[in-house]
């Protein structure tokens, strides 16, 4: 993922619905943590399911992965 190569502090994924925000926004928080980055992933989507990408149950409090 060479995009997030310098990144800016805050990247923002936006589109319209199944064109894969949620799945290259876990991605970058793991390519970005993997290389000493901190991270924070939120999604602001009321059907969000980020917690089912990580295989855990989040909601609407900061949960460690």
């Amino acid at each position: 993922m060479r995009f997030l190569n310098n990144a800016p502090r805050f990247l923002f994924f936006t589109g319209k619905g199944g064109v894969g925000k949620t799945s290259i926004a876990c991605a970058s928080a793991i390519t970005l943590a993997r290389a000493g980055k901190k991270v924070l992933l939120v999604s602001t989507d009321p059907a969000s399911n980020v917690g089912q990408v990580f295989g855990v149950s989040i909601g609407n409090t900061i949960t460690p992965i």
